[in-house]
Parts: C-alpha cells; sequence; structure tokens
C-alpha cells in the first residue's frame, strides 16, 4: 500500500511539472555584420565605396502571460545611424479562441509590420539575399525601397485581428486585417486619418504558398498650418508566392509583384517585382560546413510607369556557407543597372555574417 502510494505520488508530480506555468519567455537574438565594396563615385549620396557597419544587432523576448496571452519586444541596435536605439516589433497578441481548434482568431495591438510583401514579412534571421532593398552602396530604388518610401511597408502603430485555418497538417489558410497610424515605426498619428491594408495566404501545397495584399496608406504631403491632407490616400496591391522554405534542404524561391501609387500629390504609378532563388545542399560529410547555399535575385523597380527610362534593374548573385543551422558567412555580386541612357551602373561585392540564436 506504501509503494502504491509513493508511485501515485510520484505520477501526480510528474502530471503537475508537464503542467505550464505562467509567465514564460523565451530570449533570442540576432548579429549581423556586413561589408561592402562597390563602383558607385557616380552616386556620392549612397556613401563611400567601401564600408563596415552592424546591419542588425536585434534581442527579442516573447512572452506568454497565459495561454492566450502573449507579447514580443524587439530592441535593435543597428549601427550608422542617428536615432539610436530603435523599437522593431512590440506588440500583444490575445487569441479568442481554444489552442486545439483548427481555426483561430487572433487580436493584436501594438508595433508591427504592415501586412504587405512576403519577402519584407520574411525574418531577417536567414534572408538568402542579404538584403530586402537595394542595400546601402546602392541608389535606394528597389522595388522594396519604392514600397518603404510610399508607406506600405515597414513598422508601423496600430491594430490587427488575425484569423487562420489548419486546412491540414501540412496547409494553412491565414487572413490578417490591420488599421494602422501610417506614419511609420514608433511614431504618433500626424493627422485625423488612419491606413488599412489586409493580406490573404493559403498553402496550396506542403511547397507551395500564395499571397494577395492590398493597403491604403493615408499621409500628409503638403503641412501647413490649415491643411493635413488628412483626406490623401495613396493604394497598393500586391501578388505573393513560394515554393520551399527558406533553409530548408532544396529549391526555395520568393517572389513578390507589386502595383501601386507613389506617396507624393500626383500619385505616380509605381511596379516591383522581386525575384529571390536559393538551392540549400547540407554537407553531410563535412565537419566545416553545414551547407552550401547558392543564391540568385531578380528585382525590377519603376517609380512611375508614365515617365520612360526611370526604372532600375537589381541583379545579385552568390553562395551562403552555413557554418551552422544558425551562422553564416555570405558572399555576393552585386550590379544595378539604370534605365536612363548615359547613368553608369553600379556594381561590387557584399558579404555579411549572420548569427542568430
Amino acid at each position: 500500500m506504501r509503494i502504491s502510494l509513493l508511485i501515485l505520488a510520484a505520477g501526480a508530480g510528474r502530471v503537475r511539472a508537464q503542467e505550464p506555468t505562467y509567465p514564460t519567455f523565451v530570449v533570442s537574438g540576432r548579429l549581423q555584420t556586413q561589408f561592402y565594396l562597390f563602383d558607385n563615385d557616380a552616386l556620392t549620396r549612397t556613401g563611400s565605396e567601401s564600408n563596415f557597419f552592424i546591419r542588425r544587432a536585434r534581442f527579442q523576448v516573447n512572452a506568454r502571460l497565459r495561454e492566450n496571452v502573449s507579447l514580443v519586444i524587439q530592441p535593435s541596435f543597428e549601427g550608422g545611424r542617428t536615432t539610436g536605439v530603435r523599437l522593431r516589433d512590440a506588440y500583444i497578441d490575445v487569441r479568442t479562441t481554444s489552442a486545439k481548434s483548427k481555426t483561430s482568431l487572433t487580436l493584436r495591438m501594438g508595433a508591427e509590420k504592415k501586412p504587405f510583401n512576403r519577402y519584407e514579412l520574411a525574418s531577417s534571421n536567414n534572408l538568402p539575399s542579404l538584403e530586402r532593398n537595394a542595400g546601402r552602396g546602392l541608389a535606394p530604388v528597389a522595388s522594396n525601397n519604392l514600397l518603404e518610401a510610399a508607406g506600405y511597408i515597414m513598422t508601423d502603430l496600430g491594430a490587427a485581428a488575425i484569423v487562420g485555418h489548419q486546412i491540414d497538417k501540412d496547409r494553412r489558410f491565414n487572413l490578417q486585417v490591420g488599421v494602422y497610424n501610417g506614419s511609420g515605426e514608433n511614431v504618433n498619428d500626424l493627422n485625423s486619418a488612419k491606413s488599412f491594408g489586409a493580406r490573404a495566404t493559403v498553402d496550396v501545397t506542403k511547397k507551395l504558398g500564395l499571397g494577395l495584399a492590398v493597403f491604403s496608406h493615408d499621409g500628409i504631403v503638403a503641412r501647413s498650418a490649415t491643411v493635413t491632407d488628412s483626406s490623401f490616400r495613396n493604394n497598393a496591391i500586391g501578388l505573393e508566392a513560394q515554393w520551399g522554405r527558406i533553409g530548408d534542404p532544396g529549391l526555395v524561391v520568393v517572389a513578390d509583384y507589386a502595383r501601386a501609387q507613389g506617396f507624393s500629390a500626383t500619385k505616380p504609378s509605381m511596379t516591383g517585382l522581386s525575384l529571390v532563388g536559393a538551392y540549400h545542399v547540407r554537407t553531410k560529410g563535412s565537419k566545416a560546413l553545414f551547407a552550401v547555399e547558392p543564391v540568385l535575385r531578380f528585382d525590377w523597380a519603376d517609380p512611375d510607369s508614365d515617365v520612360g527610362d526611370n526604372g532600375s534593374t537589381l541583379l545579385t548573385g552568390g553562395v551562403n556557407f552555413y557554418l551552422t543551422a544558425r551562422s553564416q558567412l555570405r558572399v555576393v555580386f552585386e550590379s544595378q543597372n539604370a534605365q536612363a541612357a548615359g547613368l553608369k551602373t553600379i556594381s561590387g561585392l557584399r558579404t555579411a555574417w549572420t548569427m542568430n540564436f
């Protein structure tokens, strides 16, 4: 009898130990150092021809206060800026549905990236191409740069409803609808209007995912004592697709296309197309390398389709050497070509150490 009671007591202890206790915290981070060497003397506004800098230095805290309430805080310490510490993600999630339900509804409030452009929303822990935009040292006219300047991407303050549905064990549907200040990262709203965005994604197969996003951005384009342009809006639509998963063995391709209005009184029609492809090969017989990953990138950006010869093409090709799954040496050659006649091509090398924990 005594032995039975001891067994029952031990079993009860194990059950209690398996029950989660709140709050729980997970701390992660990333450090990415970068160097470039470009023949960019024709475009002095891009900075020096060569440069060492800290591309990202971030810590992130994911806290769960109870089963359905969680928060994320991510300060950032990038180098080369005059603003000091930046606050990137900083939001609270409240899930209104059971964790076992196939369909979930989460309410979010705080600072997060606006729901537009798949590659922009991919984690910077492991970007195959090093940069989503043109990157320092190049002219800031890639498709990602156009979307940022027009207010469609990057971090903003607001609230969103996120619906998810697990179709089967390999496929999921997600819909996010949000309202945002429209003023940018951790900035108070400057007028009485708000920006609105929605993004839907679906896994067609285990490897293929598709998405559609729309965004209506508000802003002030002509400040004065009496005019705040609260009625001004520029709008965008984005199409996206992805094959495979970044960092998994085999082929991964991420494609984004956007048609949008620029953030100016004339609302120029912008076009952006980004294609990033990589092939991840695990080196099982090597003790020095975890994987090797050739990468190619094509980016076409046209800031105004009504004006001829003002577009820009960016080509990137290189290799990512994985020392571990979380530590990479990346070396790429980049060439940026302006459509206008007479403008010099910018080309050169970009390399980076990228690590996360």
